[in-house]
C-alpha cells in the first residue's frame, strides 16, 4: 500500500508478481514457449506496461483480442510476435500485415477475403479449429481439407493452428477436454502427412496449464496461452486440488470522503435497503460501479480499513459506496480503503468479490474502469502510472 497516492480511487499493479506468475507458468509447461494473453487491456491491468514487463522477463509471444489492441502494442515498441485471437474485417488486413500481426482464421471465406487485400506483404495466420466449444473455428470434420485450402491462398502463411478448451478448469470434464486435444492432434498429424508442417501449435489456457500435465505434455504442441494465471487468479474449479504458486498483481484502493454518525433506525443509500440496528458510524468511499465495483455486490462484501474488515452497506452508487465502520478506530476523511488487496493481516481477493457477485475474477478485473488510474510498481518502487481519462 502506497500512502503517497492522492487519488479518489486507484489500482496498484505489482509487476514483480506478474513476472513471478509468468515464471510459474513457464515452469509448468516443460520445453514449450509461453504466449501471454494480454487482451482486454491485460485483463484490466494495462496492456502496455504489462507487455513491457513480460517482454523484459522473456515472453516470446503475445495474444490480444482486437486489431486496436495489437496495434497499440506495436506503437509502444513491443516487437515480439502478436496474435490477434478475435475477429477482424478484411479492410484491416493490410495494416495488420504491415505491422507483422498474426491473425486468427476460422473459416475459408474470411481467409479468401484476407488474401484479396494483400499485396507484397505476407499475412501470418493461425487456423482456429472448432473441437467442442462451438463458438468459432473450422469444423474438425473438414479442418484438414479446409486448412490445406487456406494454405494455398496467395499471401497467406499458415504460421499456427490451435483450439480453445472451455472446460479444462473442471476435472469432471476431463474426458471432454482430452477429446478436444486428441481431435486437434489428429488434424495436425493429418496435415503433416499431407505435407503441411505448421510451426506453432497451441491449445493450453491457464486452466489446462494448472489442472494437469496430461493436457500440456501432448506431443507436438509447443506453445501455451496463459491468461488469468498471469494476473494471480487460479481458474480451476477445485483450487484445493490444483494449487499453483501465483501471486495477486492488482490491488484496488479508494479514499474515504466523509465519515458521519447515523442514528439507530435511519437508512443509508438508494432504496433504503440498509437500516442501522444501532447508532453507527458510516464512511462514504470514493468508488462506485462506474469505477468497476459491480452494483450486484451491494451489501455482500467487506472492505479493509485500518487493517479491519468493514461491511459495505446499502446500494453501490455510480461514484461511491458506504461502509459501516462502527468500532474501527481512526477512520476519517482521507483514510485508505482496500477493495482488493492486503491491509495488515487481512486480505480481500478478486475471487472473493467474484464469488459474492456469482461471477469470475476475469470480470472483476476487466470491470475496473478507465478513469481508475493504474500505478505500476517494480523492484519495490513506483515506476509509472497511466490515466485513461486524459485520453478520452
Amino acid at each position: 500500500m502506497n500512502a503517497n497516492i492522492s487519488e479518489r480511487v486507484w489500482a496498484e499493479i505489482n509487476l514483480d508478481n506478474l513476472i513471478h506468475n509468468f515464471s510459474t507458468a513457464k515452469s509448468r509447461i516443460g520445453q514449450g514457449e509461453v504466449m501471454c494473453v494480454i487482451k482486454a487491456d491485460a485483463y484490466g491491468h494495462g496492456a502496455v506496461p504489462t507487455a513491457k514487463a513480460l517482454a523484459g522477463a522473456g515472453a516470446s509471444f503475445f495474444a490480444v483480442a482486437t486489431p486496436e489492441e495489437a496495434l497499440q502494442l506495436r506503437r509502444h515498441g513491443i516487437t515480439q510476435p502478436i496474435l490477434l485471437l478475435g475477429m477482424t474485417t478484411a479492410d484491416r488486413i493490410p495494416k495488420l500485415a504491415e505491422a507483422d500481426i498474426s491473425v486468427t482464421v476460422g473459416d475459408t471465406a474470411a481467409a479468401k477475403e484476407f488474401s484479396k487485400k494483400l499485396s507484397s506483404k505476407q499475412l501470418m495466420v493461425h487456423v482456429k479449429i472448432e473441437t467442442g466449444m462451438n463458438r468459432t473455428g473450422l469444423s474438425a470434420d473438414s479442418a484438414v481439407e479446409r486448412t490445406l485450402e487456406i494454405a494455398t491462398l496467395p499471401g497467406i502463411d499458415v504460421e499456427g493452428i490451435f483450439t480453445h478448451l472451455p472446460a479444462a478448469d473442471d476435472d469432471r470434464e476431463f474426458d471432454f477436454t482430452n477429446g478436444q486435444i486428441s481431435a486437434l492432434k489428429t488434424i495436425v498429424t493429418a496435415l503433416r502427412d499431407k505435407g503441411l508442417q505448421i510451426p506453432i501449435t497451441h491449445f493450453a489456457n491457464s486452466a489446462a496449464s494448472i489442472c494437469g500435465n496430461s493436457y500440456t505434455d501432448s506431443d507436438g504442441f509447443n506453445y501455451y496461452r496463459p491468461g488469468i494465471m498471469l494476473y494471480g487468479s487460479n481458474p480451476c474449479f477445485d483450487t484445493s486440488t490444483h494449487k499453483v504458486d501465483i501471486r495477486p498483481v492488482m490491488s484496488l484502493r479508494a479514499r474515504v470522503s466523509q465519515v458521519k454518525h447515523v442514528r439507530k433506525g435511519e437508512s443509508v443509500g438508494y432504496g433504503r435497503t440498509w437500516y442501522a440496528e444501532r447508532d453507527s458510524i458510516v464512511a462514504t468511499v470514493g468508488i462506485g460501479y462506474a469505477d468497476g465495483l459491480l452494483r450486484s455486490l451491494s451489501g455482500k462484501i467487506e472492505m479493509l480499513v485500518n487493517g479491519k474488515r468493514a461491511p459495505q452497506i446499502g446500494r453501490v452508487c455510480m461514484d461511491m459506496c458506504m461502509l459501516d465502520v462502527t468500532g474501527i478506530p481512526g477512520v476519517a476523511a482521507g483514510s485508505t480503503v482496500t477493495i482488493i488487496g492486503n491491509d495488515g493481516m487481512e486480505s480481500v481477493t478478486a475471487d472473493d468479490l467474484a464469488a459474492a457477485a456469482n461471477t469470475i475474477s476475469y470480470e472483476i478485473f476487466c470491470a475496473v474502469g478507465r478513469r481508475v488510474r493504474r500505478f505500476y510498481f517494480q523492484n519495490g518502487g513506483l515506476i509509472g502510472d497511466t490515466c485513461y481519462v486524459d485520453k478520452l
